[in-house]
């Protein structure tokens, strides 16, 4: 689930993958910028604002992760299977 942090920013957690999807999905200019925090583990902090989180909290299926979350609500977005 969502963590928070002392900021009042709620952190996703998410894998390498679903972090690059979605910076792929912004088209920033490369290389993009991201505000999130590689963990020593190989994964991101992605720092969400509460209306973000609300969205993810709200269409989460039962017992999914963030990055399974995130990855899905991405790929239907941009109509793509997962991978």
């Amino acid at each position: 689930m969502l963590e928070q942090r002392g900021d009042l920013m709620r952190v996703l957690i998410l894998s390498e993958e679903s972090h690059r999807l979605i910076l792929d999905q912004a088209k920033l200019p490369k290389p993009a910028y991201s505000a999130a925090i590689r963990r020593p583990d190989g994964l991101w902090d992605v720092q969400v604002d509460d209306e973000v989180a609300a969205a993810i909290d709200h269409a989460r299926l039962q017992n999914e992760s963030d990055d399974d979350a995130v990855s899905r609500l991405v790929r239907d977005a941009i109509g793509q299977r997962p991978s």
